[in-house]
């Protein structure tokens, strides 16, 4: 963990820094789960992102009416170009992620504007967790996935999951070694930080099916972002 970095948030102190729990809403299709507070905490030195049971029996959407939870951890503020850097223990499970990445879409407001949809990804999907996908959305625009293989088991330790972030190009790293590049028409608007981990659904091509085993956790050491 680089200390020194612009913003440090070290959950093996207790210091969830700028982060905040998603609670009380679902993000709609293909999330199976609403996010409650209580699926993200901070426990013994380790954030605790759980997929557990709805635990909220009265939530409900007309669209889209998930059966379980899910955690997530969300920055108050943006941040932009820089290197961005967790350690991370996945979930070993068919049918679930446990997720690194930068978002940011039409929910936020900014000077009274919707933002667009930019979006940087490093995913582990839980039917094998001996590789992982990393990703990005320009705009809405997506379908730039890698896979790539880790030459471990991500659900059996904790590693370093980054990626540099710059104008124009992506670079993602695993444990500190460059493992993939992108350049072209990258994300360029200021993001939160987040983490989650939930169960998909009508996404079985992709995940495979979810067979309902809970509690399932992915746990995170710390976050730091720098920015360059």
């Amino acid at each position: 963990m680089n200390a020194n970095a612009t913003m440090v948030s070290n959950f093996t102190t207790g210091n969830a820094g700028d982060f905040f729990a998603s609670d009380g809403w679902t993000n709609g299709k293909p999330f199976d789960c609403w996010w409650y507070k209580q699926n993200a905490q901070i426990v013994n030195g380790l954030l605790e992102l759980k997929i557990d049971q709805k635990w909220n029996p009265g939530d409900a959407n007309s669209d889209w009416n998930p059966q379980y939870s899910g955690g997530e951890f969300r920055t108050n503020n943006f941040y932009h170009y820089g290197y961005y850097e967790t350690s991370m223990k996945a979930i070993k499970n068919d049918g679930v992620v446990s997720s690194f990445f930068t978002y940011t879409g039409p929910s936020d407001i900014v000077n009274g504007q919707k933002n667009p949809w930019d979006e940087i990804d490093i995913e582990i999907l839980g039917k094998d967790t001996t590789q992982v996908q990393l990703n990005y959305y320009r705009n809405g625009q997506g379908n730039h996935e890698k896979m790539i293989s880790l030459g471990f088991d991500a659900s059996q330790d904790f590693h370093r999951y980054g990626f540099n972030w710059q104008p124009g190009k992506i670079t993602w790293y695993i444990d500190g070694k460059e493992v993939w590049s992108m350049s072209g028409d990258v994300p360029v608007t200021p993001s939160k930080i987040m983490m989650n981990a939930w169960p998909g659904k009508t996404v079985d091509d992709w995940l495979k099916a979810y067979n309902g085993n809970k509690p399932l956790t992915a746990y995170y050491q710390w976050v730091t972002y720098n920015q360059q």
